[in-house]
Parts: structure tokens; sequence; C-alpha cells
């Protein structure tokens, strides 16, 4: 299965903070691959590096097999379109409905102007997180598991081929948290995506993963699959899975 994503030797450093001390990270196609590691370790400067937001200031950042930080404006634009970013808080325009916020990616991103194709893509990826019934509420009106499973919907609408989770779970109860992970499932296994999920929450983890990657002080120091690091004898790899 051929790599997506590789990272080779990618180092980053904000003023005397070495924040990435030479990662190496591949993902296949196809797969999720779920990074742990303690807050301020890089996991969030390795997922902008990918989407070229931050510029490395060594080694390779490879997404589909071209060299993210010698691309140009437009590069990036068609790459960014390619790849879906799931922030924390959902970026939804609470000015907006539903139905609004889905279709502005539509219009701006992709061009669509046809009302027919906006509403049926529309109804799909909402069908598919299971928010069917929203279409005309707005953002305020939804609860947060509500609001992640919107921003979820506004991140697939485009069909990306990659998706970055970046704490998809954070800040939801139990139970929604638990939906929230099997939907991250449900859109691997619907819209054939590849993902890095960055989260601390071990659940969404065992679930979501078929790969796990530890990260410690700007590197990759462990990977595996969940069960391999939970009983890994390395004290610091299985303290993430008590």
């Amino acid at each position: 299965m051929e790599n997506l994503i590789e990272l080779a030797g990618v180092k980053k450093s904000f003023g005397d903070q070495e924040i990435l001390r030479g990662i190496n990270l591949s993902v296949k196609k196809g797969e999720n691959v779920v990074v742990l590691g303690k807050s301020g370790q890089g996991k969030s400067v390795t997922i902008k590096c990918i989407v070229g937001m931050i510029i490395p200031d060594e080694g390779s950042v490879k997404v589909f097999g071209d060299e993210v930080p010698e691309m140009d404006e437009d590069e990036l634009r068609a790459l960014r379109i390619r790849i879906g970013f799931l922030f924390q808080g959902g970026a939804l325009y609470d000015s907006m409905t539903v139905r609004e916020n889905l279709a502005f990616p539509l219009q701006r991103v992709l061009k669509i102007k046809d009302e027919h194709e906006i509403e049926e893509r529309s109804m799909e990826v909402l069908e598919a997180v299971g928010l069917s019934g929203a279409i005309d509420q707005m953002p305020a009106d939804l609860s947060g598991g509500m609001r992640k499973r919107m921003g979820l919907a506004r991140t697939i609408i485009v069909r990306p081929e990659i998706l970055l989770y970046d704490e998809p779970t954070t800040g939801l109860d139990t139970i929604t948290s638990r939906e929230i992970s099997g939907l991250i499932c449900s859109i691997k296994d619907k819209y054939k995506t590849t993902s890095i999920i960055i989260t601390h929450d071990m659940a969404c983890a065992k679930l979501t993963a078929d790969r796990i990657v530890i990260m410690n002080d700007g590197i990759c120091i462990a990977e595996g699959t969940y069960d391999e690091l939970e009983n890994s004898k390395d004290g610091f790899i299985s303290s993430f899975f008590k």
C-alpha cells in the first residue's frame, strides 16, 4: 500500500524553542493513524506542516508524493482541497444555518453552482453524521456533540482524501466521544479516507486506530497497534494506556 503522507527528518523551532527534532512519520493509503503524546510535544505542529500552514526548518514533508514546503500558493490551495482539517472547535460560521455552512465550501472551494447538487451533497453528509433533521438549525442551537458532527459534515462535504483530526473528542462526555469515534471509523469506510487523529482520549485511540504513533520531545519514539503498545515493557509508553 502506498504512503500518502511521508515526513522524514522534519525539524521546526520557534525562536529558541525546538518543537520538532527530526520527526519521521508515514501514513499509508486507507489507514487511520492515531498520534499520542503529552501537550507541547509537536503533534499539532506536525499536522500543520502536512497542510503547509507551517514550513519546517529542515526535512521532507511529502503528501501525495509531492514536497509540501516547495509548493506555491496555487499548489497549496489545490492540496488543501484534498485534505480535510477538523479543528478542535469545529470552526462553524455562527451567523449561518447548517444548510448555509455546508453550502459555503461547495460554492467557495469547489465552485459548485447547481442548487440541486448542493442540496444532495448536504443531505448525504448530514445523513452520514446522523444530523439529517438539523439542516435549518443555527450552530448556537446545536449541542457540543452535534457541533462536532456538523464540523465533520462540513469537512467531508468536499470529499477530501486525507482527514486530519485535532482532538476530535475534547470536551465531550463519554457517550458522545464514543459516537464521534464511531463516526471517524464509518467515514473511513464510506469515503475511503486516510486519517491522522491527534487525541488524548484513549477510548478514541482504541476505537479508531489501525496504528498508533507516540511522540515525545519532538520525535516519534514508538509505533504499533493499541495492544502492542499497551503491553510495552517501556514504562513511558505503557503509561499512556493506564
